[in-house]
């Protein structure tokens, strides 16, 4: 990753986190004083590298991993704000993400759509130890298609 690259998703995790929406290349473009063209390019080379994902065929930002811009099952209250994870993994990143040490998630069980309810204090699991999360696809495939994994 260049330092353009590094610039470009250094502002998308800050503007994200402070706005709780993911730019577009147009407005990071006005944000950080380039043009678009170089920050469409960019968008895709951190999606290319796994930094970011983008919706197919866009350069719609779609998770700025722990972060899923779209609402999924996977709700997150961490640092005053209400955030959505990726998965259940990336719902236990987000308190850390906060820079706290509190959280509490709330996700779908997908077996059986009972609601789970996990609490992260002191940087620990104290609700929700005793379940497990199991992932379907191995590691070394999650970006075969990362939207399912």
């Amino acid at each position: 990753m260049d330092d353009l690259d590094l610039r470009i998703r250094t502002h998308l995790y800050a503007s994200f986190v402070r706005d709780g929406a993911a730019q577009t290349p147009e407005a990071a473009a006005a944000a950080l004083g380039l043009e678009e063209e170089r920050v469409q390019e960019a968008y895709r080379r951190l999606h290319d590298a796994h930094a970011l994902v983008l919706h197919p065929g866009s350069t719609e930002i779609w998770m700025l991993n722990p972060f899923s811009t779209v609402e999924t099952p996977h709700r997150v209250e961490a640092g005053g704000r209400s955030w959505y994870g990726n998965c259940a993994w990336d719902a236990l990143g987000i308190p850390g993400a906060m820079h706290g040490d509190a959280g509490r998630i709330e996700s779908d069980c997908p077996d059986c759509g009972e609601l789970l309810e996990l609490e992260v204090r002191g940087g620990e699991l104290v609700r929700g130890a005793e379940l497990l999360v199991h992932i379907l696809v191995p590691a070394r495939h999650w970006w075969d298609d990362i939207g399912f994994t």
